[in-house]
Order: C-alpha cells, then structure tokens, then sequence
C-alpha cells in the first residue's frame, strides 16, 4: 500500500483550513516542510496538522506525522507564485487614496475588472479560444463517458458534457466580477516608471513601502487573501492557469514586477472594491513623497502621519539624489 493510500485509510480530509495553513501552502508549493523532500509534479502532498494542532504541509514521506488530514494538496495545478517573506514591495497612490487609507485604516481591493487592463483573469486570447473550447468538451465529454458506473448513451453523454461546459464557462466569466486585487511592485529600489505613471509630475502623491511578511501581518487572520507573485506570459503561445488565472498577466506588462494579493468572494458583487482593514503601523515601513512634488508636500505628509499617529518614518525619494561627474 503507497502512502498516499494509507492515509486515506487513516484520516478523512476535514477541509478545515487556518490562516497559518493557508500560509504554509502557499510558501511551501512543491517542498515538503517537514523533510525538505521535493515533490514531483504528480505527486499530492498533504495539508493539515499534527497533535498539537501545528499546521503541516508535507509530501507522502512524512504523513504520518498528520493525525489531522485538511484535505489533499494538488499543488502542480496552480503556478509556482512563492514570494519570500523579506520580499521588498512597493505602492504608489496619490495623495487622496492615501489620505483614505489613513483615515480608514484600510486598504482598498479594486475589483478585477476594474483594474484597467482588459486581460484581468483572461485565459488566452481570442484567437486561440477555439482550441480551448475542443480541450475542454473533450476533457468533459470523456469524464461523463468514464464516471463510476457510468452507461450512457452518446446523445445524453453529449448533452451531459455540453451542460457541463457552459456551467464551466459561467464562472469563468463570474471570477472577473469576485475577485478584488491589491497590487504592489515588488523590488530592491523604486521605481521611475512607477512614479510617472501613478504619480506624475505637477501632482501630489507617495509611495509606501512593506514587504511580504509585513503585508500579511497587516491584515490579521483574513485567511481568504491569497498572496502571490504575478505570471507573465505570452498569450500567442500559452494559456492561463485555470485555477490561479487572476495572477497571470501579459508579458509586455512584465517590468511591474507584480505581486499581489486577491480576495475571491466567490460570488459576483456590484462593489467596484472592498475596504479591507489593516494595521498601519504594521504595514508601512516607510512612507515616500513623490520626487516631483514641491518641498512643502513632504511637511504636510509628516504631519499628517503625526496625525493619525503612523509611527512609519518619512524618506526622501531615491529620484532626489545628485549625481557628480
């Protein structure tokens, strides 16, 4: 008997998943934690938590140290999206969503199809949507053909696959409409591009700086945000994961370094984004004023840090050292 099978012989998946297990999937993808083994692609590995109620995420080598099975972990369908903890991100805002965010103590999750780019949680182009659509009749079709105890006649295996595929095609379409987005650039320094876009010159705007761990901590035991690192590809020649498409983007947008964190509801809502609550001073490492506004912008945005007592330092943008020659 494999231990694969042995466990399920042992232990019924709960589905009871906490935030730290969460996290742990996340972090560890094809790594088993316990042993370090690496997983090939195939192979599940199993999430859930030993006597002491510590999370677990490991491979088939070290199940028997769960006597709590969450549920199996199928990891080679979703993209390897790990962002280490140190991490450093970046956001640029102008100075009202920043003032928003302070006087909320909030951060604000826009709404895919709301983030401007009209290949948010695209699966491929047009083009190529035929071959899609042929992969996946067929991969129903043949699931309805080869269910347990499963005698069809082709008419109704048809209709059955068909049924099936339009359900399939709904919520892909519902995803763009439940799921909200965080964006943060992710990076040793700032970036200029950056600035120009969502900050440019004769306006007044910051950019605030975290990392992975911080940006986590921040929004406590929300164990439904999902953090990760954004997939460029070109869509001429490949698709989007099925499971995981709202991190996959078009490889002309790859010098956004992208990582982010998304909230999926499920279900569609007319909200055009959330106010997730926060804690400020856990999130903010530091707070910048755009390099191309007037000195005095960066005495307002320290007062106003004072104010809402954001204990975050204030630092001078990277844009305002001087070169020698």
């Amino acid at each position: 008997m494999s231990e694969s099978t042995s466990i399920f012989s042992r232990l019924k998946s709960t589905g009871r998943f906490t935030d730290e297990l969460r996290r742990l999937i996340e972090d560890s993808y094809d790594v088993c934690q316990l042993c370090g083994a690496y997983l090939s692609e195939g192979i599940s590995a199993f999430a859930g938590y030993n006597a002491n109620e510590q999370p677990l995420y490991v491979g088939p080598c070290c199940t028997e140290h769960l006597t709590e099975l969450a549920s199996p972990i199928y990891w080679w369908w979703e993209a390897d999206k790990r962002c280490h903890p140190g991490t450093r991100l970046w956001r640029y805002m102008d100075f009202a969503k920043f003032m928003s965010m302070l006087e909320h103590g909030i951060l604000y999750f826009a709404r895919a199809d709301m983030l401007g780019d009209p290949f948010e949680g695209a699966a491929g182009i047009v083009d190529r949507k035929p071959k899609w659509d042929e992969f996946y009749r067929n991969f129903f079709y043949t699931s309805v053909l080869t269910a347990p105890s499963s005698i069809l006649p082709k008419e109704e295996a048809d209709r059955q696959a068909q049924q099936l595929f339009e359900d399939f095609e709904k919520i892909r379409q519902r995803k763009r409409l439940s799921s909200f987005v965080s964006c943060w650039h992710s990076g040793d320094g700032e970036s200029e591009a950056l600035w120009r876009l969502y900050s440019p010159p004769q306006t007044m705007g910051v950019c605030i700086q975290t990392d992975v761990r911080s940006l986590r901590e921040s929004w406590g035991d929300n164990a439904h945000i999902k953090l990760g690192k954004v997939q460029y590809i070109d869509f001429r020649e490949k698709y989007a994961g099925f499971y995981d498409r709202i991190f996959w983007k078009r490889k002309s947008l790859s010098h956004e370094a992208e990582v982010r964190a998304v909230l999926d509801l499920h279900d569609p809502r007319e909200d055009m984004g959330l106010h997730i609550p926060v804690d400020l001073n856990k999130l903010l490492h530091a707070v910048i004023p755009s390099p191309f506004a007037p000195e005095w912008f960066g005495v307002l945005v320290s007062s106003v840090l004072k104010r809402y007592g954001i204990e975050t330092k204030l630092v001078a943008s990277e844009l305002l050292l001087q070169p020698f020659f």
